[in-house]
């Protein structure tokens, strides 16, 4: 079996198993198993399970196919537009995503690179809010009294996973409420829609700007 193909397995194997397990707590031996592979073959190609952890997170990403929603997103015409595709985008890929963030969460809190690649990952998730944000104030659509800062971090955190997790999880919110109120919570605290009421109504969920 090619490098590739073992890497390949690897990683397919662990992420059926966390997400089907909705756990983060899956060892090596159990992955291992899984993917019909040596505990050792595992530790060939990953030094440890935080190692793992952050190629499984990179992996699915482009299972999903983020980097090309992401640059849909970020051709979208108004900052608003690209607004409501972060939402959209939220609704439809934080099912998969969550499971195997919380595993690269647990992880991180130990090893050092693991918290470096989540650092980088929140990072890389600020620059697009503050991309968004410049857009609004380039177009003269930043809510009066906002900076661009503030304005920045207030949307980094309304759309944080965690803030998902308490709304879809924990109070039983489905994708198509978690979409229409956080956009329009973030449109009338981030723009100027709430001069023009028709700007908040709200696509139905998988018809957002041209699928993203």
């Amino acid at each position: 079996m090619s490098s590739r193909n073992a890497i390949g397995r690897i990683l397919g194997a662990a992420l059926t198993l966390i997400t089907k397990r909705g756990d983060a707590h899956v060892t090596m031996a159990q992955i291992a198993r899984a993917a019909r592979v040596s505990r050792q073959a595992v530790y060939l190609h990953f030094a440890d399970r935080a190692e793992l952890m952050v190629a499984l997170a990179r992996h699915l990403d482009d299972t999903l196919g983020l980097p090309a929603e992401i640059e849909r997103l970020i051709a979208q015409p108004t900052g608003a537009q690209m607004l409501r595709g972060l939402v959209s985008l939220q609704a439809r890929r934080n099912p998969a995503l969550w499971a195997v963030a919380r595993a690269v969460e647990e992880v991180r809190r130990t090893d050092a690179a693991a918290e470096r690649a989540w650092q980088d990952r929140l990072a890389n998730r600020l620059a697009g809010c503050r991309a968004i944000v410049a857009r609004l104030q380039l177009e003269g659509n930043l809510r009066p009294g906002l900076d661009p800062s503030g304005a920045a971090d207030l949307l980094w955190t309304i759309t944080s996973l965690r803030m998902w997790e308490d709304l879809v999880l924990g109070r039983g919110w489905s994708a198509q409420k978690y979409q229409e109120h956080i956009t329009r919570l973030l449109l009338e605290a981030l723009t100027c829609a709430s001069r023009n009421p028709d700007a908040l109504a709200e696509p139905r969920i998988g018809t957002t700007l041209r699928g993203v």
